[in-house]
């Protein structure tokens, strides 16, 4: 990973596995009466283990708890918890904006590696540097393997020539054909979740299948 991003995994012990369905999140008890909440990154399959990705730029206390576990800690989490689930739209797109790329991976591998699902999926991905980018290869890995998931890292502080997209994943949205057979899920920055829905609104994706998760 890197100083901006990491992927914390908790293996499970008491109980020894969880059923949860790709999309929702677990609660921290993180001390003193305090609770934070965390999108799931695994896929439901791996039901022995949760894959965790933090942003871990920041002083919060919850920020703080996680930097300071060391390997063999134990923590304690309600799961699973969340709505943010898949639903059954004739097409998938999915936008996130740095670790709001969580849940997202979560569905995208249990759609593809699990399901075989054959329907239309694309992810369109926003961070801000090229020294943020993780999980970037099992993305462009699924895109060989299954010709129907298409896959855009946009980068909106790219460095010289970089020769992918750049901007703002917004504005890569604006540029596909979409209609109202499109189901779209968002997790990211408030700015990306407005600016998304506004889109959707004006490509005729109906606003019941424009699902999100906000993260500030």
């Amino acid at each position: 990973m890197n100083s901006k991003y990491h992927v914390l995994t908790i293996e499970l012990v008491k109980p020894g596995t969880i059923e949860f369905l790709a999309g929702q999140y677990i609660s921290i008890d993180i001390g003193d009466g305090a609770r934070r909440s965390y999108s799931i990154a695994s896929a439901p399959a791996k039901n022995y283990a949760i894959d965790l990705c933090v942003d871990v730029d920041g002083n919060g206390k919850g920020m703080t708890y996680l930097k300071n576990l060391k390997p063999g800690d134990e923590i304690k989490f309600l799961a699973p918890l969340g709505r943010f689930i898949l639903e059954q739209e004739k097409k998938l797109l999915f936008v996130a904006t740095g670790c709001g790329i969580t849940p997202l991976k979560s569905m995208i591998f249990d759609l593809l590696e699990e399901k075989k699902d054959q329907r239309e999926i694309w992810l369109y991905w926003g961070l801000r540097y090229a020294e943020e980018m993780f999980w970037e290869e099992e993305f462009r890995e699924l895109t060989e393997f299954y010709p129907n998931f298409k896959f855009r890292l946009v980068l909106s502080k790219p460095p010289e020539k970089w020769p992918l997209a750049s901007g703002h994943v917004t504005d890569e949205i604006k540029m596909m054909q979409l209609g109202s057979e499109w189901g779209v899920y968002i997790c990211g920055n408030a700015g990306v979740l407005e600016d998304t829905k506004k889109i959707m609104t004006e490509k005729d994706v109906q606003e019941k299948q424009v699902h999100f998760e906000k993260f500030s």
